[in-house]
């Protein structure tokens, strides 16, 4: 197949996608699908540039013909882009099993002194927190340095604290999200992002079979999995 015919075999199966995103109730063009669909899907946010410049390329490839000649022919790096979003599109890189992996976590009556051990001995910057089963809180180093510096205050470390207690130091609440197996690598990079936009900070996405804080934690991503993520999502395929 030519440049041409792959680079427009990729924009149909993008156009599909699309229609299935949006789901519209009358004819949409190609570049009116892309400004909706970036509303909910954070795949189509991250592309939608190069989508909106590949609709260009593409009426000038089926429009400026000559003698059923095409004269406008994608160069290998637009044709591999188109490509790549388009399977993207089809099946989008997901969170497992990428990222499953063991998770610590703490009870809400255990004493902070457990959690610190756990911190230290596995270098870790957060953890998990549950109450009955369920996940309900992250505790962070940066929450405890906050109960820290308000103990120094008082000048008391009260050694049978629980990390109940310290959680009230969190600053934000919101600070973990939990998401499903089947979230993808797009939401996940959204997310973080919405929140840097938002000047707040994301200390964890959880996961779990269907995204219910009463399941099983499977994997944890953080922070400093980003450029793994980036990574993956970079990859051609």
């Amino acid at each position: 197949m030519s440049n041409a015919d792959r680079f427009l075999s990729a924009y149909t199966s993008i156009e599909q996608s699309l229609n299935k995103i949006v789901a519209p109730d009358r004819f949409m063009r190609f570049f009116e699908l892309v400004r909706c669909a970036c509303r909910t899907d954070p795949l189509v946010r991250q592309y939608k540039v190069d989508l909106l410049e590949f609709a260009e390329l593409r009426n000038a490839i089926v429009h400026n013909r000559t003698d059923g000649r095409i004269i406008a022919e994608p160069d290998d790096e637009a044709v591999a882009v188109i490509e790549r979003i388009a399977a993207h599109l089809l099946e989008p890189p997901q969170v497992l099993p990428l990222f499953k992996k063991r998770v610590l976590a703490v009870g809400m009556e255990e004493h902070i002194g457990e959690a610190v051990k756990i911190l230290y001995r596995r270098s870790l910057f957060q953890l998990p927190v549950f109450e009955k089963g369920i996940t309900v809180a992250l505790l962070t180093t940066n929450t405890i340095t906050r109960w820290l510096g308000e103990c120094y205050e008082r000048e008391t470390f009260p050694k049978d604290a629980a990390v109940k207690e310290v959680l009230e130091y969190t600053e934000h609440i919101d600070n973990f999200k939990i998401f499903g197996a089947e979230a993808t690598l797009f939401e996940v990079q959204d997310l973080f992002y919405q929140y840097y936009q938002r000047g707040r900070k994301l200390d964890a996405i959880l996961l779990t079979k269907t995204g219910s804080p009463s399941e099983p934690l499977l994997g944890i991503i953080t922070m400093r999995d980003l450029p793994l993520v980036q990574k993956e999502l970079a990859r051609a395929i």
